[in-house]
């Protein structure tokens, strides 16, 4: 298991790579807003969380892509 892992991760295109990592960035950052935020605050966050999620979301469709899955 351990060794078909490290040999997917090899053969992943660059860019794959690249767009994993940003998708994986956007998910910290939107626990790290959700852990912040109360629910009182929501409402002012509510942008904030809508434009990470369509970022996440970019991020998703471009890794795919980049991977050969769409």
């Amino acid at each position: 298991m351990k060794n078909e892992l490290l040999k997917a991760v090899a053969e992943m295109p660059c860019d794959a790579a690249y767009w994993m990592g940003k998708r994986d960035a956007y998910q910290h950052k939107i626990n790290e807003l959700l852990q912040q935020t109360s629910i009182t605050d929501l409402v002012k966050k509510q942008a904030e969380l809508k434009s990470l999620y369509w970022w996440l979301d970019l991020a998703n469709d471009t890794f795919t892509k980049w991977m050969g899955w769409m």
